[in-house]
């Protein structure tokens, strides 16, 4: 009997009267199976619970989030466990949401399916050595299954993916990143447009080519009519948009952001006033809030359909960008201590082996198989032991009758039973019923809380679009890099993405010196993207914040007015709201504060008025420290001054 438990509110979401939901789950799991060439003997069960999240955050998250455990027998009789998370969203639950889902789904079944091909592609064309695994350059979570129904006015969408969670990834609660964490996230980062680059510039060759056959297919009898595009081969960034026409939907992807701007941006303003010593900032503030519809490029399709059509021209660096990067949008892999030496001991590539414990030969047989054998059947017995050690190091299965007592008189019963040395003195009175039964609990966490992560998985696609990569870099410095990273270690941050992003390039056969980029153009190109990554790292930020907790800081506060902040009206949909929100810890009020002295000191500093190359922010606040005080002793010396002009007087 098939043993199917499926939580109310997975029926709820799903519309799925009694007796439908492990229809549903068989269905799924064929399809899984029927994808990968495996097949199943029967279901033996499976059970459906809402996941746990440690933030949801109401404006891009997921209405509901399940994961589901599957056990199935094969067609040995194995028993096969699945473990996946199942992401829903309906329209009139959160229009938002279900918009950023719909995009994400895209995504994971057919844009993620086209870089792992590339990468097999291209890897196929090397040597064994040579080649790179696609696992190890995009590291997301599997794509199992995708649909969509539509019921009058509301749409559900529903994306199933592998549960990284059960294979020991571990999520960053909230907050910034330290260093380890970032560099792990920029390596991953990195790699993702790498794949993206080499994918790109694929396409652009077959489409060449498919431009340059219907060329040649053409005759004198043709004739092109000017505006008419049916016979066309789009090529360049209108035959990917042509192919993957979501990468295109950035200002729909990001509408509640952009939308919203205003709004966040006031929530972030009244923040400032909050610290009256660090008034300075307000100005800096306002000079780049005058900007902010031309940094978030916003007018860019506008300025576009005024101007003539211009050839494509299309940047070495343009790629598939992930848009909006947060903390959360990665699980961090960190290495075992458990078991370690096991692991490290077993080479790659061996078979496990039968216990040799029932052949184990003295010295003497063992030198005594070394003499030359006189034909091919004894070259196969001296070869038998050759490697076997000498002793088994483990204790010897031994039959039932030899392990009889043998000062018992009594003959013992023949039997082919065997028993092992551990087990000889349990007492068969011990049962389940006395033992207790074992406590398996999964970790929350590590178990070092400071160890440094492996690698880190990406997890969040809901803003993939076609962009300049370094913008993904610039948004992940002010949305989950934490105040040290950006002030001291931002020029090597962007080392180690230049680095890996050429490492991957090489390793797909992508000859890096076509582009024409030397390292200082690099980062300018960067640099150039900082006020976008800034913006959106407030947007992003206050979106995530509470207004109720933002209006107690501010009456706790020395705030000069003391108003209450109006937030925007967002559809929480009904869920719980106990974790809709990141709270205002004293260390977040840090970071948002410190995020805007980082970019406030970066935009008063000469290399951004003149343009000239970047460098690490902590240099841009010692030389505004060093101008205030500057500053500060002139005006101590016109005081003097004056005090003793009207002396003499």
């Amino acid at each position: 009997m098939v043993y199917v438990y499926v939580c109310k509110r997975f029926k709820v979401t799903m519309d799925m009267v009694s007796g439908k939901d492990s229809e549903w789950i068989l269905n799924l799991v064929k399809f899984y199976l029927k994808h990968r060439r495996k097949e199943m003997q029967k279901l033996e069960r499976a059970e459906v619970n809402p996941k746990k999240r440690l933030n949801a955050a109401s404006y891009d998250s997921a209405s509901d989030v399940f994961k589901i455990n599957i056990v199935y027998k094969d067609q040995k009789g194995v028993d096969q466990e699945l473990k996946w998370i199942i992401k829903v969203t309906r329209s009139d639950v959160n229009d938002v949401a279900n918009v950023l889902l719909k995009h994400e789904k895209q995504v994971f079944s057919r844009l993620v399916s086209d870089l792992i091909n590339t990468v097999k592609q291209k890897s196929a064309g090397f040597l064994e050595g040579a080649r790179v695994s696609p696992k190890d350059l995009i590291l997301t979570p599997e794509f199992i299954y995708e649909e969509t129904s539509h019921a009058a006015d509301v749409s559900r969408h529903v994306l199933v993916l592998d549960n990284l969670e059960e294979k020991q990834f571990f999520g960053i609660p909230s907050g910034a990143l330290n260093l380890p964490h970032f560099k792990c996230a920029v390596k991953t980062v990195a790699k993702i447009h790498g794949v993206g680059i080499c994918h790109k510039l694929m396409l652009i060759q077959s489409f060449a080519q498919q431009e340059a056959a219907s060329q040649q297919k053409k005759t004198h009898e043709d004739v092109e009519v000017e505006g008419d595009h049916t016979n066309k081969v789009l090529v360049g960034k209108e035959g990917i948009f042509s192919r993957f026409p979501f990468l295109n939907d950035r200002l729909h992807t990001m509408n509640h952001l952009i939308s919203n701007r205003h709004t966040f941006l006031n929530m972030y303003q009244q923040f400032l006033k909050c610290f009256p010593k660090e008034d300075y900032l307000m100005d800096i503030f306002e000079y780049i809030r005058m900007s902010t519809d031309d940094i978030l490029k916003l007018n860019k399709e506008e300025q576009k359909e005024g101007e003539e059509e211009k050839p494509d021209c299309d940047h070495p660096l343009d790629s598939i960008a992930l848009g909006v990067l947060e903390a959360r949008s990665f699980l961090f892999f960190y290495e075992e201590e458990n078991n370690k030496e096991n692991i490290k001991a077993i080479p790659k590539g061996t078979k496990v082996q039968r216990s040799h414990s029932d052949r184990a030969a003295t010295r003497k047989s063992y030198d005594s198989q070394k003499s030359i054998p006189s034909n091919k059947n004894e070259t196969l017995k001296n070869n038998v032991n050759k490697d076997m050690p000498a002793k088994a190091k483990c204790p010897k299965i031994e039959s039932f009758n030899k392990s009889f007592n043998k000062s018992d008189n009594k003959t013992p019963v023949k039997t082919n039973k065997f028993q092992n040395k551990f087990f000889q003195n349990v007492k068969k009175s011990q049962d389940d019923a006395i033992v207790p039964p074992l406590q398996l609990k999964k970790r929350e966490g590590p178990a070092n809380a400071w160890a440094k992560p492996l690698k880190a998985a990406l997890v969040n696609a809901k803003y993939v679009t076609y962009e300049r990569v370094t913008n993904d870099l610039a948004v992940l410095f002010f949305t989950c890099g934490d105040t040290l990273t950006r002030r001291f270690y931002m020029i090597k941050m962007v080392e180690v993405f230049a680095e890996t992003l050429g490492i991957t390039l090489s390793s797909l056969g992508v000859d890096t010196d076509q582009f024409h980029i030397n390292w200082q153009e690099f980062i300018q190109e960067f640099q150039t993207h900082l006020l976008y990554g800034f913006l959106v790292g407030v947007l992003v930020s206050m979106a995530n914040t509470d207004v109720a907790d933002l209006n107690e800081l501010i009456k706790s506060s020395s705030h000069p007015d003391k108003k209450e902040v109006i937030g925007p009206c967002s559809q929480a949909g009904d869920s719980d709201f106990s974790n809709r929100s990141v709270k205002l810890t004293a260390p977040r009020i840090t970071f948002l504060l410190d995020m805007m002295k980082d970019i406030g000191s970066y935009v008063e500093s000469k290399d951004f008025e003149l343009g000239l190359p970047l460098t690490n922010f902590g240099r841009y606040q010692e030389l505004w420290s060093m101008s205030d005080n500057g500053e500060g002793e002139e005006e101590e010396d016109e005081d003097e001054e004056e005090e003793d002009e009207s002396e003499e007087e």
